[in-house]
């Protein structure tokens, strides 16, 4: 049995805890400020301007709870947060790009407006009137150097937008490119209907001492679009393990880093069509044409080498791929069932037509949270991939291992075109620690595995594991029994908060 040292995810638990501190905290501007636009919702609009108007308002960000029995007087506007409302709002209630809850008891005694997210009801809550259903509209929000927020409706006067800082994005760190600097510009079209929304993006990789980016066009046509994108860029199959920012300090912190990456020129044609009022169903028709070249490990720096440091970057098959691919992205959330989402994908290649490759990839991937009582919670997830027969090259290979996965398993200790991972994790909140983080006890059951056709498939790896999560952080320890209970001791960001 080996177990990771305390001692180097402490000094790890210290820098997240300082980093955290600084980037999650709420932003505390209470103005706000509304662009109208050409093709906003009308009723959305009208409902938003009232509340502004009055001028009685306040604004939340992040995630709040109005529990039982509270009363908040006057309107209220969330912006890019959730909100779970169990007692009164004695007001009108405007959510823009945010999540709406209304629990049993809730009471919403002025209009409530959703401009972007989504409003899950229940039967046992009051509304006043029905709820204003803004939600596939592309409102945006923006924060000016004063902290007025300023809420912009689609269609209004063509404009250049700098996202980030001055368009300064959050940097990236990883084992093959160090730090990333990225650059990026937007183009918001007016009332003209045949201007495309436009975002570019220009990346420096330190380590490489190379510059790369990419083009993206986006005409809209209500709730579809059509969208072309193509330029140069890095790419990796394991982003849905950790978000971007995680697993840059787990790299530089710790010298994990759960990705493959392979270098990419593409070229891409989209058609994206999206149905459903109380769902979203989304359907991505992609042609497209890749050129994938390897990358290398290129010594990056990290404060810490937990569990050996960081592993070898797999080669990919140097080629061209043009192919064919459907993507479909359902989602459903009700009373009970908090969030259901489903993705299906399939991938046709066939060098007779163009390209060097010839493959068929098939992907899925499920995640289910479900109430179980009033406070807990169980999250089933599932994801895998195969091939037909043939296989399909290494630039489309999924790893596993490290936090986020099979964590017994090193970081992409296992890879390959076909793959498979599940979990379970019981997760019930305890008391508060502060106004907005809560102590968490968690268990979890995962398994996984991931293997090519041309060698021997390896037995799967099954993780036992119990933690404890305080706000974004967890500390787990996760045990395989199968392989005479090799355990480690693991710290990261809670996946689930």
């Amino acid at each position: 049995m080996s177990v990771t040292r305390v001692g180097r995810r402490l000094g790890a638990l210290s820098a997240l805890c300082v980093i955290l501190a600084v980037s999650g905290a709420d932003a505390v501007a209470q103005t706000v400020e509304f662009r109208r636009g050409t093709r906003g919702d009308a009723v959305a609009d009208g409902v938003l301007t009232r509340v502004l108007e009055r001028g009685n308002y306040r604004v939340l960000t992040g995630d709040s709870v109005l529990a039982a029995g509270d009363v908040m007087v006057g309107d209220v506007i969330l912006i890019g947060g959730a909100l779970r409302v169990e007692g009164r709002i004695e007001g009108s209630l405007v959510g823009v790009q945010s999540d709406i809850f209304a629990r049993p008891g809730g009471r919403f005694d002025g209009a409530v407006a959703v401009l972007g997210g989504g409003f899950y009801g229940s039967s046992l809550a009051q509304l006043d009137s029905p709820v204003v259903d803004a939600s596939r509209v592309a409102y945006r929000v923006e924060v000016t150097e004063d902290g007025t927020y300023v809420i912009s409706a689609p269609g209004g006067k063509t404009a250049v937008r700098l996202p980030g800082l001055y368009g300064f994005l959050m940097p990236q760190y990883d084992r093959v490119n160090a730090v990333t600097f990225v650059w990026g510009i937007g183009l918001e079209p007016g009332p003209q209907a045949w201007m495309p929304e436009a975002a570019a993006r220009v990346r420096f990789y330190t380590v490489r001492e190379a510059f790369d980016g990419e083009l993206e066009l986006k005409w809209r046509f209500g709730r579809q679009a059509v969208i072309v994108r193509g330029g140069r860029a890095v790419r990796s199959n394991d982003r849905w393990i950790n978000s971007d920012l995680e697993n840059s300090l787990y790299a530089l912190i710790g010298g994990i880093d759960t990705r493959n990456y392979y270098d990419a020129r593409f070229a891409e044609a989209v058609i994206r069509l999206e149905t459903g009022t109380h769902y979203r169903w989304t359907n991505d028709l992609i042609a497209g044409w890749e050129r994938a070249d390897s990358l290398v490990n290129r010594d990056p720096f990290s404060i810490f080498s937990v569990r050996g440091g960081f592993q070898p970057n797999a080669p990919v098959t140097p080629a061209d791929a043009a192919s064919l691919a459907l993507q479909s992205v359902f989602q459903f959330r009700d009373r009970r069932l908090s969030k259901l989402e489903i993705e299906m994908s399939v991938e046709h290649a066939d060098q007779e037509v163009a390209g060097d490759l010839s493959f068929t990839l098939f992907g899925a991937a499920a995640r289910a949270d479900l109430r179980v009582g009033s406070e807990a919670t169980l999250v089933l997830e599932a994801r895998g991939q195969a091939p037909t027969s043939s296989g399909a090259p290494a630039q489309r290979w999924r790893a596993l291992g490290g936090w986020g996965t099979v964590p017994t398993l090193l970081p992409v200790g296992r890879q390959g075109d076909r793959m498979w991972w599940g979990a379970a994790t019981y997760r019930l909140p305890l008391a508060r620690v502060g106004a907005r983080w809560r102590l968490v006890p968690w268990l979890q059951y995962a398994a996984g595995n991931a293997w090519v056709d041309e060698g021997q498939r390896p037995p799967a790896v099954h993780n036992l594991a119990a933690g404890l999560s305080l706000g974004p952080l967890a500390l787990g320890i996760f045990s395989d029994p199968s392989d005479d209970f090799r355990t480690v001791l693991g710290l990261g960001f809670d996946r689930y908060r």
